[in-house]
Protein backbone atom coordinates (compact mmCIF):
# COMPACT_ATOMS: atom_id res chain seq x y z
CA UNK A 1 0.00 0.00 0.00
CA UNK A 2 1.49 3.34 -0.81
CA UNK A 3 1.73 6.04 2.05
CA UNK A 4 -0.38 8.44 0.50
CA UNK A 5 -4.43 7.79 0.46
CA UNK A 6 -7.67 9.99 0.16
CA UNK A 7 -10.48 8.52 2.30
CA UNK A 8 -13.87 9.62 0.70
CA UNK A 9 -16.53 10.26 3.39
CA UNK A 10 -15.74 11.68 6.98
CA UNK A 11 -18.43 9.85 9.18
CA UNK A 12 -18.41 7.01 11.94
CA UNK A 13 -17.27 4.13 9.12
CA UNK A 14 -14.72 6.58 8.35
CA UNK A 15 -13.37 6.63 11.96
CA UNK A 16 -13.70 2.63 11.95
CA UNK A 17 -11.15 2.47 8.60
CA UNK A 18 -8.80 5.68 9.53
CA UNK A 19 -8.02 3.40 13.27
CA UNK A 20 -7.44 0.19 11.03
CA UNK A 21 -5.30 2.00 8.53
CA UNK A 22 -2.87 3.58 11.00
CA UNK A 23 -2.54 0.54 12.88
CA UNK A 24 -1.77 -1.53 9.27
CA UNK A 25 0.45 1.30 7.92
CA UNK A 26 2.22 3.55 10.91
CA UNK A 27 3.27 5.57 8.03
CA UNK A 28 0.15 6.38 6.24
CA UNK A 29 -0.38 9.73 5.09
CA UNK A 30 -4.73 10.08 4.65
CA UNK A 31 -6.65 13.18 3.68
CA UNK A 32 -10.33 13.00 3.70
CA UNK A 33 -12.62 14.20 1.05
CA UNK A 34 -16.57 14.81 2.66
CA UNK A 35 -18.37 17.99 1.44
CA UNK A 36 -19.75 18.61 5.03
CA UNK A 37 -16.60 18.85 7.38
CA UNK A 38 -14.51 22.19 7.36
CA UNK A 39 -11.49 22.19 5.51
CA UNK A 40 -8.16 21.96 7.49
CA UNK A 41 -10.65 20.28 10.18
CA UNK A 42 -9.44 16.80 11.83
CA UNK A 43 -10.71 13.45 11.77
CA UNK A 44 -8.04 11.09 14.31
CA UNK A 45 -5.49 12.97 13.06
CA UNK A 46 -6.39 12.89 9.58
CA UNK A 47 -7.06 16.36 7.82
CA UNK A 48 -9.86 17.36 5.47
CA UNK A 49 -8.54 18.39 1.94
CA UNK A 50 -12.27 19.46 0.74
CA UNK A 51 -15.48 18.04 -1.20
CA UNK A 52 -15.42 16.12 -4.14
CA UNK A 53 -13.89 18.43 -6.28
CA UNK A 54 -10.72 18.03 -4.82
CA UNK A 55 -10.00 14.75 -5.67
CA UNK A 56 -8.47 15.82 -9.11
CA UNK A 57 -6.23 17.88 -7.52
CA UNK A 58 -5.50 15.01 -4.49
CA UNK A 59 -4.65 12.75 -7.68
CA UNK A 60 -2.35 15.09 -9.57
CA UNK A 61 -0.69 15.88 -6.01
CA UNK A 62 0.54 11.96 -5.69
CA UNK A 63 -2.70 10.73 -3.83
CA UNK A 64 -2.87 7.55 -6.14
CA UNK A 65 -4.89 5.41 -3.99
CA UNK A 66 -8.45 5.94 -2.51
CA UNK A 67 -10.65 4.03 -0.25
CA UNK A 68 -14.70 4.61 0.06
CA UNK A 69 -14.83 5.71 3.62
CA UNK A 70 -19.18 5.91 3.48
CA UNK A 71 -20.95 3.22 5.11
CA UNK A 72 -23.96 1.37 3.97
CA UNK A 73 -26.84 -0.16 5.67
CA UNK A 74 -29.89 -0.14 3.27
CA UNK A 75 -28.53 0.86 0.24
CA UNK A 76 -24.80 0.75 -1.38
CA UNK A 77 -26.07 2.57 -4.02
CA UNK A 78 -23.85 5.99 -2.55
CA UNK A 79 -20.78 3.91 -1.95
CA UNK A 80 -21.08 2.90 -5.73
CA UNK A 81 -21.01 6.41 -6.98
CA UNK A 82 -18.36 7.85 -5.31
CA UNK A 83 -16.16 4.03 -6.00
CA UNK A 84 -17.18 4.97 -9.75
CA UNK A 85 -16.23 8.57 -9.75
CA UNK A 86 -12.56 7.30 -7.98
CA UNK A 87 -12.30 5.36 -11.13
CA UNK A 88 -12.87 7.15 -13.40
CA UNK A 89 -10.45 9.87 -12.17
CA UNK A 90 -7.36 7.13 -12.06
CA UNK A 91 -7.21 5.98 -8.60
CA UNK A 92 -6.48 2.62 -7.34
CA UNK A 93 -8.20 1.04 -4.39
CA UNK A 94 -5.93 -0.94 -1.62
CA UNK A 95 -7.18 -3.01 0.60
CA UNK A 96 -7.17 -1.92 4.06
CA UNK A 97 -7.22 -4.59 7.03
CA UNK A 98 -6.89 -3.99 10.84
CA UNK A 99 -3.45 -6.51 11.96
CA UNK A 100 -5.65 -8.53 14.10
CA UNK A 101 -7.87 -9.54 10.96
CA UNK A 102 -7.21 -12.94 10.16
CA UNK A 103 -7.00 -14.12 6.21
CA UNK A 104 -6.22 -17.20 4.72
CA UNK A 105 -4.11 -16.90 2.36
CA UNK A 106 -5.98 -19.28 0.22
CA UNK A 107 -8.69 -16.88 0.04
CA UNK A 108 -9.12 -13.90 -2.42
CA UNK A 109 -9.48 -10.34 -1.34
CA UNK A 110 -11.15 -7.63 -4.34
CA UNK A 111 -9.97 -4.34 -4.71
CA UNK A 112 -10.78 -1.69 -2.45
CA UNK A 113 -12.24 -4.41 0.66
CA UNK A 114 -12.05 -3.58 4.20
CA UNK A 115 -11.95 -5.81 6.77
CA UNK A 116 -12.03 -4.71 10.53
CA UNK A 117 -10.55 -6.12 13.87
CA UNK A 118 -11.11 -9.38 14.61
CA UNK A 119 -12.56 -10.19 11.04
CA UNK A 120 -11.39 -13.61 9.74
CA UNK A 121 -11.92 -14.81 6.23
CA UNK A 122 -11.17 -18.30 5.87
CA UNK A 123 -9.84 -20.83 2.91
CA UNK A 124 -11.14 -20.06 -0.41
CA UNK A 125 -13.42 -17.55 0.48
CA UNK A 126 -14.08 -14.90 -2.46
CA UNK A 127 -14.75 -11.21 -1.33
CA UNK A 128 -15.94 -8.80 -4.37
CA UNK A 129 -14.53 -5.34 -4.48
CA UNK A 130 -15.67 -2.54 -2.45
CA UNK A 131 -16.92 -5.21 0.15
CA UNK A 132 -17.18 -4.17 3.89
CA UNK A 133 -16.33 -6.81 6.51
CA UNK A 134 -17.04 -5.33 10.07
CA UNK A 135 -15.32 -6.15 13.16
CA UNK A 136 -15.34 -9.70 14.46
CA UNK A 137 -17.15 -10.56 11.48
CA UNK A 138 -16.66 -14.40 10.09
CA UNK A 139 -16.54 -15.29 6.26
CA UNK A 140 -16.27 -19.23 6.80
CA UNK A 141 -14.51 -21.67 4.12
CA UNK A 142 -15.71 -21.43 0.07
CA UNK A 143 -18.27 -18.83 1.08
CA UNK A 144 -18.73 -15.72 -1.60
CA UNK A 145 -19.12 -12.09 -0.87
CA UNK A 146 -20.78 -9.93 -3.65
CA UNK A 147 -19.11 -6.38 -4.80
CA UNK A 148 -20.47 -3.79 -2.26
CA UNK A 149 -21.74 -5.92 0.23
CA UNK A 150 -21.72 -5.29 4.03
CA UNK A 151 -21.05 -7.83 6.39
CA UNK A 152 -21.71 -6.39 9.80
CA UNK A 153 -20.13 -6.43 13.49
CA UNK A 154 -20.12 -10.01 14.83
CA UNK A 155 -21.97 -11.34 11.84
CA UNK A 156 -21.10 -14.99 10.58
CA UNK A 157 -21.62 -16.49 7.37
CA UNK A 158 -20.89 -20.46 7.53
CA UNK A 159 -19.04 -22.93 4.81
CA UNK A 160 -20.20 -21.96 1.49
CA UNK A 161 -22.25 -19.44 1.97
CA UNK A 162 -22.81 -17.21 -1.05
CA UNK A 163 -24.21 -13.14 -0.64
CA UNK A 164 -24.51 -11.32 -3.96
CA UNK A 165 -23.71 -7.54 -4.47
CA UNK A 166 -25.07 -5.18 -2.70
CA UNK A 167 -26.59 -7.44 0.38
CA UNK A 168 -26.65 -6.29 4.02
CA UNK A 169 -25.66 -8.78 6.45
CA UNK A 170 -26.87 -7.24 10.08
CA UNK A 171 -25.13 -7.50 13.38
CA UNK A 172 -24.99 -10.77 14.81
CA UNK A 173 -26.48 -12.28 12.17
CA UNK A 174 -25.71 -15.85 11.25
CA UNK A 175 -26.22 -17.43 7.53
CA UNK A 176 -25.99 -21.12 8.16
CA UNK A 177 -24.05 -23.21 5.21
CA UNK A 178 -24.72 -23.13 1.77
CA UNK A 179 -27.91 -20.70 1.94
CA UNK A 180 -27.62 -18.34 -0.94
CA UNK A 181 -28.30 -14.05 0.23
CA UNK A 182 -29.74 -12.57 -2.74
CA UNK A 183 -28.64 -9.26 -4.50
CA UNK A 184 -29.53 -5.85 -2.32
CA UNK A 185 -30.86 -8.34 0.22
CA UNK A 186 -30.91 -7.25 4.22
CA UNK A 187 -30.88 -9.93 6.36
CA UNK A 188 -31.47 -7.86 10.15
CA UNK A 189 -29.32 -7.94 13.39
CA UNK A 190 -29.47 -11.26 14.88
CA UNK A 191 -31.80 -13.43 12.41
CA UNK A 192 -30.42 -17.01 12.11
CA UNK A 193 -30.93 -18.00 8.29
CA UNK A 194 -31.86 -21.32 7.10
CA UNK A 195 -33.36 -20.55 3.96
CA UNK A 196 -32.20 -18.92 0.94
CA UNK A 197 -32.91 -15.68 0.67
CA UNK A 198 -34.35 -13.83 -2.27
CA UNK A 199 -33.33 -10.66 -4.32
CA UNK A 200 -34.09 -7.19 -2.99
CA UNK A 201 -36.12 -8.25 0.03
CA UNK A 202 -35.75 -7.63 3.73
CA UNK A 203 -35.86 -10.07 6.69
CA UNK A 204 -36.35 -9.75 10.06
CA UNK A 205 -36.96 -11.43 12.92
CA UNK A 206 -34.75 -14.08 15.29
CA UNK A 207 -35.26 -17.43 12.78
CA UNK A 208 -35.93 -17.51 8.92
CA UNK A 209 -36.77 -21.06 7.81
CA UNK A 210 -38.54 -20.61 4.53
CA UNK A 211 -37.72 -19.00 1.51
CA UNK A 212 -38.13 -15.16 2.19
CA UNK A 213 -40.13 -13.28 -0.35
CA UNK A 214 -41.33 -10.00 1.41
CA UNK A 215 -39.96 -6.99 -0.23
CA UNK A 216 -37.85 -4.38 0.71
CA UNK A 217 -40.00 -1.62 -0.56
Amino acid sequence: MEDKIVLVGGGGHCKSVLDCLWRQNPHAQPVIVDPILPVGSTVLGAKVAGGDDALPALFDAGYHQAFVTVGSILSSSTRRKIAGKLQDIGFSFPVIADPSAVISPFSVLGHGVFLGKNAIVNAEAVIGDHAIINSAAVIEHESRVGAFVHVSVGSILCGNVTVDDDAFIGAGAVVIQGIQIGKAAIVGAGCTVKKHIKENVMIRGLTVEEEASCPRY
